[in-house]
């Protein structure tokens, strides 16, 4: 038989989110829902966020920009799609805007860069079909169909 599940205190929840915050940047969005998920009542959940904004564990500017700044680095995602999953996590429009403003555009370039020529050494990029295979793959990743095309002609140039 399966033990009733305990809900935590406010309290308990307040120690839990404030540790995770101190671990790395979280946004407003996820602690909500994983503060429903534990069963903690709207009401205790609220006073948790508002404790954490006001003791700046919680900071939506600076998890948009540190969320941009890592999907972009380590998983090799493009503005479209770190603004979609930005959005997705409910931050605001102009901290996404910001933070996308705030990628280093030579950097965005080199990565867009590297990837394509990665991709470019299993295809034939004389064959309209593998590079509609390569424009397909670096959308879906997230990057502007102008710079992808413009990263396909410089790859062609090496």
């Amino acid at each position: 038989m399966l033990k009733p599940r305990k809900i935590p205190t406010r309290e308990q929840m307040l120690q839990q989110m404030a540790g995770l915050c101190a671990k790395c940047e979280q946004c407003e969005h996820d602690l909500r829902e994983k503060m429903r998920k534990k069963g903690l009542p709207g009401a205790d959940a609220d006073a948790v966020i508002d404790f954490l904004y006001d003791h700046n564990f919680l900071n939506e500017s600076r998890f948009a920009h540190a969320y941009a700044s890592d999907k972009h680095r380590f998983n090799g995602w493009g503005r479209i799609k770190i603004r979609m999953m930005l959005g997705m996590k409910r931050v605001s429009r102009d901290c996404i805007d910001d933070a996308l403003g705030a990628l280093d555009e030579k950097e965005y370039m080199e990565i867009l860069q590297t990837l394509v020529n990665a991709k470019a050494r299993d295809l034939d990029l004389s064959d309209a079909k593998d590079r509609a295979k390569l424009l397909r793959s670096l959308d879906g990743r997230g990057f502007e169909p102008a710079l992808i095309v413009k990263a396909m002609r410089r790859s062609g140039e090496d």
